[in-house]
């Protein structure tokens, strides 16, 4: 344990708001624990070091620079997306078409609902195979709703000691109850395992845990819209802290072809017949693109 005199020089420097040399005689601790044998005091002490040079306020974000005065990590771990396209032009399922626009309704008509006491759904998740166009949908419901979109990156999000993940989240989560935005956890069963597996360490349960917590206690200024390839993989009790779950299935060729022509109509080309055959294999909606613009990067450069 540190001594007392370690102890007196800590509280000293922090009484007196020398940041600097509070973080030295921390460090100092650290090692001093560490070289004693008491490696799992010296991470957890480690990890509350990091996580208070983290802290710091949270500004209102401005449109070009969000997070100009703010923290490290809001710069590194919320990537600003740009714009969706509106979500009439995305081919959708009749009935997932429906419970969208009703979650749009609902925020368009926020101001009725608090007369009554109630909140439009604010979390969301989205679940399906890959390239079936849950997250172009996340980012044209930003759009529907004017508000700015951010994904959070998790290799920022996850800390390499413990508890420090908890607190990561703490700050993300943080930041949308301040700030009216869309925020995109893209592939949330990196996060939100199912928790129990032998081969997984301690810290991957608490931080799913952390999670839940932060979701179920979060009230975002705007929503908060999670999505899964593998919705199987998702811990059981993570489910409950959506408002809603909307299954997104892989596209038709009805619905490929319906999006392969609303795409080059809005990139102003038109699409071969050839070129048609050919993104219609695709298996999904980012696949269709992808081979869309292939097509328009060789018609470009063959003068077409």
């Amino acid at each position: 344990m540190p001594t007392t005199r370690e102890l007196t020089e800590l509280f000293r420097a922090i009484a007196e708001n020398d940041n600097q040399q509070a973080s030295a005689i921390a460090s100092r601790i650290c090692r001093s624990e560490e070289t004693k044998g008491h490696r799992s005091l010296a991470r957890t002490l480690r990890g509350a070091l990091a996580a208070g040079e983290l802290k710091g306020p949270f500004p209102s974000p401005q449109p070009s620079e969000p997070f100009s005065n703010g923290s490290a990590l809001l710069s590194t771990a919320l990537l600003r997306l740009d714009s969706g396209c509106p979500i009439s032009s995305i081919t959708l399922e009749p009935t997932l078409r429906d419970e969208l626009e009703t979650i749009i309704g609902e925020w368009s008509g926020r101001d009725k609902l608090q007369r009554y006491g109630l909140q439009p759904r604010s979390k969301l998740l989205f679940y399906g195979p890959p390239g079936c166009g849950k997250s172009m949908t996340a980012r044209a419901i930003a759009t529907e709703l004017a508000m700015p979109v951010y994904m959070a990156r998790f290799d920022a999000l996850i800390g390499a000691y413990l508890g420090q993940t908890a607190i990561h989240l703490r700050q993300i989560f943080d930041f949308v109850e301040r700030t009216p935005c869309v925020l995109l956890l893209d592939e949330l069963d990196a996060l939100g395992k199912q928790r129990g597996n032998p081969l997984d360490v301690g810290e991957l349960d608490r931080i799913v845990i952390a999670l839940m917590q932060e979701l179920e206690h979060s009230r975002p200024l705007g929503l908060i819209i999670a999505t899964s390839n593998l919705a199987s993989h998702l811990d059981a009790a993570l489910w409950r802290r959506f408002d809603l779950a909307l299954h997104f299935n892989a596209p038709t060729k009805e619905r490929l072809d319906s999006f392969l022509k609303d795409r080059a109509a809005q990139l102003g080309v038109q699409l071969s017949r050839p070129d048609l055959r050919q993104a219609l294999k695709a298996k999904s909606f980012s696949e269709a693109e992808a081979a869309l613009l292939v097509a328009v990067r060789r018609h470009i450069l063959g003068g077409s």
